[in-house]
């Protein structure tokens, strides 16, 4: 059998079993708390991304700059670039991706507005690859009348050319092929909805619809999320996201105040009475004036089974997020890290976000930071085109001149929660002249989800105590299925457990004591407790591991059974060791 790393996700179960071989003096065991890992072979090489591509008209030489590069986000997937501090593959390199397109365009709901007449009731109502079944596109299809040379050759005008997402092989596919395929999926061109809602596209693609890969699922996003791939969220925009609260979407059991007025230019109470796109960039959150959906919605810190770590339930980890969106070209970070506070301020509102002037220009990420040169019709961008020059003289309150973008603060705050809670979100300027570096980041919070292995906390050992060089162990046991004809293999520390009904083996792994920061010793066959550092993640110092050669064999699925036990010898009163 063919061995590879392992991928596990986590979710809490009851257990009816946890036990492990006791030693000699019997403890008692009283339940306390339990869990169930379940590790999946394929869930290291496999990842699932959903674009979210702005299509409003300023959007076409971004769209561009995408397409143009991303072969690096392949590149670097499929043949992960060497950690010079180890010497080894930053991540696992990806065999197998699922890629699909949405656009930013739901419609007005209630009103007809500019652009976004054309089916204003739903827009392209998140359903993969829009130029197919998108009913906005569907109506003015501008992908047709692009000038010549603007979409690969093998591009047709034939909506239905391609599926609703893209499938790559690694060991099959044509990595060329496949970017020229991308772009004539994501290269929407422009005219879609200006009033852009991109949080909410990517939530009704994945959440309100439903586009897993199960049996008997009929949606029409349906086989695109895997159960055992790392899902990848990426928004690519020059705007604010104008994500509406529209109660038909509301979630069971969440309140939900209808706000689709915003779209009448004539109701009065929102943010501006004129310009119906500052309704979006002129209130304050939260505030009567807010016509947008909760945050928590798309990523709730109290509840993982809300919003996008929904689809990876007992893993939200193995969800990223990230941004090509409306921030500043020099993005602060720390150490590897955006730096949250500096960019989108310390405050609910943001009166301290990231603010100053470039090269190229006053920038903000500031909210409702109007522009002096044209008051009451402009915001100050949060960047302009790279390597442009700003001229003060000149009138600065159209994009036609350099093009900017406008500060991304909620996709932004999105982001930060994925990466402040499970270290799986980053944002990056759509202004960059150069996307390479931004796809480089989304590579690394994908590897960092592939490598991920880290149990919520440390699990007790048994000794409970142990003193320096004495070897643990954990009250957790791993059972593998096999796939159908393969067999328990006792040189890789298996043993038959039982048969499933229709005669696949079922194995117990042998376990390994080791001692706490340590590995096994040579020849040991098994899965221990590995409390040393996690090369793809230096701050997890709690997982599963497996000794060399003898990790989850290609198309195993694997469970690991832990409970936490308040453990006593008859008698002694002491921990059992």
């Amino acid at each position: 059998m063919t061995r590879q790393s392992s991928r596990w996700s986590m979710g809490v179960a009851a257990v009816l079993c946890g036990c492990l071989e006791r030693p000699s003096a019997q403890p008692v065991e009283r339940l306390n708390a339990s869990f169930t890992t379940e590790i999946f072979n394929n869930g290291v090489d496999s990842v699932d991304m959903l674009f979210v591509v702005d299509n409003s008209n300023s959007m076409s030489a971004y769209q561009q700059r995408l397409g143009a590069q991303f072969r690096v986000l392949i590149d670097q997937l499929v043949a992960p670039p060497v950690d010079p501090a180890t010497g080894r593959p930053a991540h696992p390199p990806v065999k197998s991706l699922h890629v699909a397109v949405v656009s930013s365009d739901l419609g007005t709901p209630g009103s007809n507005v500019g652009s976004c007449n054309v089916s204003a009731d739903v827009g392209d109502d998140g359903l993969l690859n829009p130029i197919r079944s998108g009913r906005a596109l569907a109506a003015h299809r501008p992908w047709t009348t692009l000038p010549a040379g603007s979409r690969p050759a093998r591009c047709t005008t034939d909506p239905n050319q391609y599926p609703s997402f893209l499938t790559f092989d690694a060991d099959s596919t044509n990595a060329d092929g496949f970017r020229e395929d991308f772009v004539c999926n994501a290269f929407l061109s422009t005219q879609g909805c200006g009033l852009e809602q991109q949080l909410e596209s990517a939530y009704r693609a994945l959440v309100v619809r439903n586009p897993r890969e199960q049996a008997g699922n009929t949606d029409a996003n349906a086989g695109f999320v895997r159960p055992d791939a790392v899902l990848g969220i990426v928004v690519i925009s020059d705007e604010e996201d104008g994500s509406v609260r529209d109660c038909r979407y509301a979630e069971a059991g969440q309140p939900c105040a209808d706000a689709l007025s915003v779209y009448d230019i004539g109701a009065a109470g929102w943010g501006d009475d004129r310009d119906l796109n500052l309704r979006f960039y002129t209130y304050t959150p939260g505030s009567a004036q807010d016509p947008t959906w909760p945050i928590d919605r798309y990523i709730d810190p109290r509840n993982p089974n809300r919003g996008f770590t929904s689809l990876k339930p007992g893993h939200p980890d193995r969800v990223v997020f990230a941004g090509i969106i409306g921030v500043p070209l020099q993005v602060p970070v720390q150490g590897e890290r955006v730096d949250w506070n500096r960019l989108l301020g310390t405050t609910p509102q943001g009166e301290d976000a990231m603010e100053g002037t470039a090269a190229e220009g006053p920038f903000t990420m500031r909210p409702n930071r109007r522009e002096p040169s044209c008051p009451g019709s402009a915001m100050v961008p949060a960047c302009r085109e790279e390597g442009s020059r700003f001229d003060p003289s000149t009138a600065s309150c159209s994009s036609l001149g350099a093009p900017r973008a406008w500060p991304s603060r909620r996709i932004a705050q999105v982001a930060r929660r994925f990466d402040e809670l499970h270290g799986t979100g980053t944002v990056a300027s759509i202004c960059a002249m150069d996307y390479a570096p931004a796809l480089g980041q989304i590579v690394d919070r994908i590897g960092n989800a592939l490598g991920g292995r880290c149990l919520p906390r440390p699990l007790p050992t048994i000794p409970s105590a142990p003193v320096a060089g004495e070897t643990v162990r954990v009250s957790c046991v791993v059972k593998e299925s096999l796939p159908a004809g393969a067999r328990c293999d006792v040189a890789h520390g298996r043993r038959l457990s039982e048969r499933t009904a229709d005669g696949r083996e079922v194995c117990l792994v042998d376990q390994v004591a080791v001692p706490l920061g340590g590995a096994p010793s040579a020849g040991a066959h098994g899965f221990y407790y590995d409390t040393r550092p996690d090369p793809q993640n230096p701050a997890c110092v709690q997982r599963i591991a497996f000794s060399d050669g003898d990790s989850v064999p290609s198309g195993a699925r694997a469970q690991v059974d832990c409970v936490a036990l308040a453990s006593e010898t008859p008698g002694e009163g002491s921990a059992a060791r």
